[in-house]
């Protein structure tokens, strides 16, 4: 029997899949459908976004926003190239997990604290001002690319590093064999092969900076972007329509990059090794090194502010240590509720996209109950969710929800949650699926076994690693988000990350960076415990992905019983 004899439909398999269908339908694509007819509603006839785009403000914010993002996303990527290059390629295992969990700790506080250490590194009074003895012109775009740039970093050194550890070293022992110079070797073998890595990091973080109100609303002042005509409109005026326009504005750009990044993904994964050989990259020059602790020291910058500047009675001509920044926050009990209120949103967050994804993951790559055409519609629908900013996701859910039973409570908050971060741990879960054996279902099944005996007995013990990187993501990003749920809660659902928001509004800085260093807090516990976890499971010996398949035989001897 072979494995296409096998892919009958399943009437199981037919329910889930509507049901995977359903839920995206309901809370993707029907929302957005709601935000682009708002969107043409507001001026018959399409005027609105004629009129808005020969608006001279729009376009001048169209043209600030591509100019900024570029410049921050050049410097972002290229000093995340030379630190991944480092990590991965120059240091000792050890070593090397660490300086990862550094360079990944500045992506766990929302972005607009970035924009707050700016202001307390080179405000009026900041720490860099007072040593240099001048202020550099912060609020404005050199502000915003300084912001962006501690926001995107990490995220370019995470698609980056993941790169270069899949390099193959055999690559670099002919070029060696050969006599070729260490600079050659790196323009003709690590450039090539790192350049689809490149372009998606610089997908990703244009997204990311494109998209953000976080650190402009902090540090831009009067320099118009489109984010912050949508923030003006939307939270301001309360128009929704003229926010409609903008965030479908916000979309097409985001979009199209993330359709090149498709294109380019393919290409990668055709081009990919397999099984990469570890390379030997040669000694660590000085001036590597000399730029890697600089740098290092640098991307810390935010986490040492962070860490410092609530326990400070006035940063930084007042360093008298005080909790007083803790105890006015906690006084009425706001604090204590901020924090139940985020834990539990990402909680729900974590748990139920974990499931969503793990279960979609699984349908797409190795479910045998049939309907093809439905899991490729299914997966079509569920790639759409990496193409929406979080500014029109959560506009989209205010009009769509807007009256309804789940507008202003915990659940909507965890709904926006699960759609806005799905994209990411759906491809983990997808690239994971893909490493295990092909043929496990197809032998149990042979054998006389039923489906659920692999996921139950075989899959999902062999999947905890990624399960938990999984939920570690939704909870993480979900701490720190901003964009998509500030159009959906009120006093009582008001989260950590919007409470830093509405501090900065106020100007009560020291509070907004003290509420940052709680949300840092949980997230890099949280992180700690997960790195833990993967050395543990490194340490013990492991069933490998590709032997699973040798104990088919005796689970579904054990389901079965004596003959």
């Amino acid at each position: 029997m072979n494995a296409k004899s096998q892919q009958k439909n399943r009437p199981s398999t037919l329910l889930i899949l509507l049901l995977l269908i359903g839920i995206i339908c309901m809370n993707l694509i029907f929302p957005l459908l709601a935000l682009l007819r708002k969107a043409v509603d507001y001026d018959p006839f399409y005027q609105g976004f004629v009129r808005t785009l020969k608006s001279a403000s729009t376009l001048r914010a169209i043209w600030n926003s591509v100019k900024v993002t570029f410049v921050a996303i050049s410097v972002a990527v290229v000093f995340a190239f030379f630190y991944a290059y480092v990590v991965e390629l120059k240091l000792g295992k050890r070593r090397r997990r660490t300086f990862r969990f550094l360079a990944l700790l500045p992506m766990l506080v929302p972005s607009i604290t970035h924009g707050l250490v700016i202001v307390y590194l080179f405000g009026k009074m900041g720490l860099f001002t007072r040593l240099m003895g001048f202020q550099l012109p912060i609020y404005g775009p050199l502000g915003i690319v300084l912001g962006s740039f501690f926001y995107a970093f990490p995220t370019a050194f995470l698609v980056l590093s993941q790169a270069f550890s899949n390099l193959d070293g055999r690559y670099f022992e002919t070029a060696v064999i050969l006599g070729t110079s260490p600079f050659r070797r790196f323009v003709d073998i690590v450039l090539p092969i790192m350049k689809y890595a490149l372009f998606s990091a610089f997908s990703v973080c244009f997204t990311m900076i494109f998209t953000d109100y976080g650190i402009p609303l902090s540090v831009g002042g009067t320099y118009s972007i489109l984010p912050i005509l949508f923030y003006k409109n939307v939270i301001g005026l309360l128009n929704f329509g003229q926010g409609a326009i903008y965030s479908s504005l916000i979309l097409v750009p985001a979009v199209v990059v993330y359709l090149l990044d498709v294109g380019y993904f393919s290409k990668k994964q055709a081009s990919s090794s397999q099984n990469p050989r570890p390379i030997d990259s040669g000694p660590f020059h000085p001036l590597q090194k000399g730029g890697f602790v600089l740098l290092t020291a640098v991307v810390l910058v935010p986490i040492a502010i962070i860490c410092a500047a609530p326990f400070v009675r006035a940063w930084p001509y007042d360093l008298t240590l005080t909790t007083a920044h803790f105890s006015r926050i906690s006084r009425t009990g706001v604090l204590t509720r901020l924090i139940r209120t985020s834990v539990l949103v990402s909680l729900g967050t974590g748990l139920a996209g974990t499931l969503l994804a793990f279960a979609a993951g699984y349908l797409y790559v190795r479910d045998t109950g049939g309907f093809p055409w439905l899991k490729k519609l299914t997966h079509g629908l569920y790639m759409v969710s990496l193409a929406i900013p979080g500014l029109a996701l959560g506009l989209a859910f205010a009009l769509f929800f807007k009256g309804g039973a789940l507008y202003n409570t915990l659940a909507i908050l965890v709904i926006a949650n699960v759609i806005h971060f799905f994209g990411s741990p759906y491809m983990m879960s997808i690239s994971h699926f893909k490493l295990l054996n092909p043929n496990l279902e197809v032998i149990c099944l042979t054998l006389g076994g039923k489906w659920y005996h692999i996921l139950f007995d075989v899959i999902i013990p062999n999947s905890r690693q990624t399960i938990l990187d999984i939920f570690v993501y939704f909870f993480t990003n979900s701490m720190i988000t901003i964009s998509a749920v500030s159009l959906l809660y009120n006093v009582k659902t008001m989260t950590l990350a919007l409470q830093i928001t509405a501090y900065n509004d106020q100007g009560t800085w020291e509070s907004a960076v003290a509420v940052s260093l709680v949300i840092l807090v949980i997230n890099t516990v949280l992180k700690y415990w997960q790195s833990r976890r993967v050395e543990k499971s490194r340490a013990r010996s492991q069933v490998l992905p590709q032997d699973i398949g040798s104990d088919v035989e005796d689970l579904v001897g054990a389901e079965a019983g004596p003959a």
